[in-house]
């Protein structure tokens, strides 16, 4: 990997002004999530600027994909009918030319969540976004993960992302150093690193869907998906960062996360956070 480099200042001002269109726009994001998190996670959308929508029923979830700006779809807490819900939203979403996501939670300990996820992207996700064992295991099904946590570093995965393109347009993933792997200016794959975020994030329930939603909401909003990635993962992180100063714990600092999403500037962040690097 080559020595880092900092954004342009054109691209910096275009990722404001995606963030700007966000608002602007309010995109209807459709989210088959976490039973565990959705609540949470609805509330993110809010607070970033889009509109959540919930469903997961069966016979509701590929007409509203294909009505919906963009989709999240998470693995976390599948059950036979969320499973043929995932299904007929990603192939109602690919047909509407509908930007969705992949969070394939658990792929790398449990080999149904894998064999499921390979099968979604027969459809073609825009996105695919986990952490370093969950993309891993896209790759290579003898990488494996601790539950839903990872066994890996995030620049491993990163190295072996490349791979998932011819499947995807992009792959997200989640560490101390986020790494997102995509095409910049229809040229050849990038990777982007972004610092910052806080330890309290792992620490409270449902701060990766919420990342996953957050893309998608991007992706409706973006000029690219790489540009998607990068202003999702950015605005977590800084909001992240700006909760920690007011947090006393967990508890506190879901709810200063949820404030500061709504509020925080991203201009410092953009300057100073994150980094492209050419893939060798």
């Amino acid at each position: 990997m080559r020595d880092p480099l900092t954004l342009s200042p054109d691209w910096q001002q275009r990722l404001l002004a995606t963030r700007a269109r966000l608002r602007e726009r309010t995109p209807l994001v459709h989210c088959l999530t976490n039973q565990v998190t959705m609540n949470f996670v609805a509330n993110v959308l809010l607070a970033a600027g889009a509109s959540p929508a919930m469903t997961d029923h069966p016979k509701e979830a590929g007409e509203l994909a294909a009505a919906a700006d963009g989709v999240l779809i998470n693995l976390g807490t599948p059950n036979a009918a969320s499973l043929e819900a995932m299904r007929r939203a990603s192939l109602a979403a690919s047909k509407a030319r509908r930007p969705w996501v992949l969070d394939p939670v658990g792929a790398a300990a449990l080999p149904l969540r894998r064999e499921i996820s390979i099968e979604l992207m027969a459809h073609r996700p825009a996105v695919v976004r986990g952490n370093a064992s969950e993309i891993l295991s896209l790759v290579d099904s003898d990488a494996r993960g601790r539950g839903v946590d990872t066994r890996h570093d995030a620049g491993d995965a990163a190295t072996a992302a490349p791979h998932l393109l011819d499947r995807t347009s992009g792959v997200a993933i989640s560490g101390k150093i986020d790494r997102l792997v995509g095409i910049h200016d229809n040229a050849d794959p990038v990777l982007v690193s972004i610092e910052g975020g806080s330890a309290w994030q792992p620490r409270v329930t449902g701060t990766g869907c919420a990342l996953g939603a957050l893309i998608a909401a991007y992706l409706a909003v973006a000029d690219s998906t790489l540009d998607a990635m990068i202003a999702a993962h950015a605005h977590a992180a800084a909001a992240a960062e700006r909760a920690e100063q007011e947090a006393k714990g967990p508890g506190s600092f879901a709810v200063a996360w949820l404030d500061a999403l709504d509020s925080v500037d991203l201009t410092a962040f953009f300057e100073t956070r994150v980094a492209r690097h050419e893939l060798a």
